[in-house]
């Protein structure tokens, strides 16, 4: 059984949320209205978490943050703030997806499904250290190195930053590195993919407005550029 932790206060959407997840047969669906019953089931064991936002005792972007203390697994916001503003905040938090209130149902297994895949199979580079002009990425300990220190990579930041690096030069769309990375369709929602991408500038590039390694051709994709230099080590 997968265990899902449902906050959501809006019995609603709950009870829609519920129905359809244990028609499958397949989840076991802990369904809590508040944060504070959030952290009273937090060290109990759960395969996802949906989280939803706008929560009567406590921001849920900043619940997330808390959540990461107990949790590895993947966390999918669910909610009607769909600015580019707060999907940023959300994901910088820890969250690992976003699916903006209404949605279907079955977009919303999907994604479950899409970032429990992703989870379970915890890509890893073949090389333990990749190295371009200007950083290291570490793939043991997730972190960029650049000559003024290191910089922590949230597991989705790090599974697209070195999938790129490992395909430096080739294109791939926000559609095309959803399939990659969380190994499913994105159903026309990219927003996700984009503000990780966002992220990983913020993190990598001496000036994100005009990146030198995380580019975008318009037509094309994103692409990695080495700028003829790279290594990769054991």
């Amino acid at each position: 059984m997968t265990r899902v932790l449902l906050i959501e206060d809006d019995p609603l959407v709950a009870k829609v949320i519920l129905y359809y997840l244990e028609q499958a047969e397949t989840y076991q669906v802990v369904w809590v209205k508040t944060g504070g019953e959030a952290f009273a089931n937090a060290r109990d064991d759960f395969d996802v978490i949906l989280l939803d936002i706008l929560l009567p005792d406590v921001d849920g972007v900043e619940l997330c943050s808390r959540m990461r203390e107990w949790h590895d697994c993947p966390i999918i916001f669910i909610s009607c703030l769909d600015s580019s503003d707060t999907i940023v905040r959300a994901l910088e938090k820890g969250g690992d997806d976003f699916l903006a209130k209404p949605f279907d149902n079955k977009v919303l297994e999907a994604r479950i499904q899409a970032n429990l895949r992703r989870y379970q199979k915890k890509i890893q580079p073949t090389q333990n250290l990749l190295q371009c002009k200007g950083f290291v990425l570490d793939a043991r300990r997730h972190v960029v190195v650049k000559p003024k220190g290191e910089i922590k990579l949230s597991g989705t930041e790090f599974k697209i930053l070195s999938f790129l690096m490992q395909n430096s030069g080739k294109y791939f769309t926000p559609k095309e590195l959803y399939l990659k990375i969380w190994g499913e369709k994105s159903y026309g929602d990219t927003r996700t993919v984009i503000v990780h991408i966002h992220n990983i500038r913020e993190k990598i590039e001496d000036n994100p407005e005009n990146p030198m390694f995380l580019k975008l051709e318009w037509g094309r994709g994103y692409y990695f550029d080495l700028l003829e230099e790279f290594s990769a080590s054991q």
